[in-house]
């Protein structure tokens, strides 16, 4: 296959994977079967083609049996968060929690339905984050599950831990967002900026010297310093510098 053909098809799978893992609903619809046929298509011009380079999110052929050890795993998971909410005596706001859990859930499940990812030769860069589908475990930000539209919480993803602040970045409309949350506290820092913007300066927030853990806090940030969190088009996770 040419190779501008080939940029097409890498062009429109990479389109498709952000219908299909980053908006609610997005596997059920026709992108999933679209995606299916479109990385079908990059694996035979691959093979066609000689190389042993695959696109970086190209995923493997589904099998039967994988789709239904993923379908088990996420039903299993689904059904306990439902019987968590009905339970007796549940915390207000359980219930709207199983929700989102069910709807993550259900992104995650695209991994069985088209096949496991194979292993990546590089991490993704900047946006290409909401290409992959997201850790179960990691894609809820504590507190923020109440507040966040079911299309931005479908769309957290974590990338990472620095300096006593655990952060992730989410879609909102149109903006591109990041939370910054202190490790074991329930509240976050969200800032938010256009594409364009994220595009030219990635996404920011500074933490004064006060906001840091005293054991964490790096050496030579005194009173009136602070430290500077990143997430740019070329961060692999995210990236933290000095601020005075």
């Amino acid at each position: 296959m040419a190779s501008p053909e080939r940029s097409e098809l890498e062009a429109r799978a990479a389109a498709l994977r952000r219908i299909v893992y980053g908006t609610p609903g997005g596997h059920l619809g026709e992108a999933a079967s679209e995606l299916e046929a479109v990385e079908a298509e990059l694996r035979r011009a691959v093979a066609m083609g000689g190389s042993h380079e695959a696109p970086a999110a190209l995923i493997a052929s589904p099998t039967d049996e994988g789709r239904r050890a993923g379908w088990l795993a996420v039903v299993e998971q689904v059904e306990q968060v439902e019987q968590d909410a009905r339970a007796p005596g549940a915390p207000r706001g359980t219930r709207r929690r199983a929700l989102v859990m069910v709807a993550v859930a259900a992104v995650i499940a695209v991994v069985a339905v088209l096949g496991p990812l194979r292993e990546l030769a590089e991490p993704p860069r900047g946006l290409e984050v909401f290409d992959r589908a997201p850790d179960p475990s990691q894609a809820l930000i504590p507190g923020q599950d109440d507040i966040l539209a079911p299309e931005a919480l479908a769309s957290v993803r974590f990338i990472g831990s620095e300096v006593g602040y655990d952060a992730w970045v989410f879609r909102d409309r149109d903006d591109v967002c990041m939370a910054l949350q202190r490790e074991n506290w329930n509240g976050a820092g969200i800032t938010c900026v256009t594409e364009a913007e994220f595009a030219r300066a990635g996404i920011r927030q500074v933490v004064r010297y006060e906001q840091l853990y005293d054991l964490v806090r790096p050496v030579g940030v005194g009173p009136g310093d602070g430290v500077e969190f990143a997430w740019t088009t070329d961060s692999t996770e995210l990236e933290w510098s000095t601020r005075r």
